[in-house]
């Protein structure tokens, strides 16, 4: 990946909340996940940006079974986030709003770790990547590193990362 960018996670270390990342492209990134405690029926997720604008929101069924997710003005069922894919092997599809397809997938049998790919070529042009550091905005769990200015694909990208992550996390 050449020139990229990156993304630092901060925060809780937990996909759903209290997780925030903050980092620079061609300007300051900043997004924070949160997903109050409901002791009854289910649980919402917002993605507010810098501004403290939400700009999506996950509706979680029964507090923690995927149900849909508004991204901007669309509405989708969070599955389409991670589709299981077949190519290739071993990665979960979504449609960005950008009109294009992409996938995580986890190299190797790395849980921590997870590549971005363009499809159909199957191009990496982002990585996540647990790393404990120290940094400018202090202590850091995770970095994810990009190639693209896109802000809709980097949103897109960002929630279904969180939902990746928290799916493996309850080895589903």
């Amino acid at each position: 990946m050449a020139a990229p960018y990156k993304l630092y996670f901060t925060g809780r270390d937990d996909p759903r909340n209290g997780c925030i990342m903050i980092g620079e492209d061609t300007k300051p990134i900043f997004f924070r996940f949160d997903t109050p405690d409901l002791f009854m029926g289910s649980a919402r997720t917002t993605v507010t940006k810098g501004n403290g604008e939400a700009v999506a929101i996950f509706d979680w069924m029964s507090s923690n079974h995927p149900g849909s997710a508004t991204i901007g003005h669309r509405r989708i069922p969070m599955i389409r986030l991670v589709m299981t894919g077949t190519t290739p092997n071993g990665s979960r599809v979504f449609d960005s709003g950008n009109g294009k397809m992409y996938a995580w997938r986890r190299p190797g049998n790395d849980s921590n770790a997870y590549d971005l790919l363009a499809l159909p070529q199957a191009v990496t042009i982002a990585i996540y990547r647990r790393f404990n550091q120290s940094t400018p905005i202090g202590p850091s769990y995770a970095y994810m590193q990009y190639t693209f200015d896109d802000d809709i694909l980097l949103l897109d990208s960002l929630l279904a990362l969180s939902l990746n992550r928290w799916i493996d996390l309850q080895g589903l």
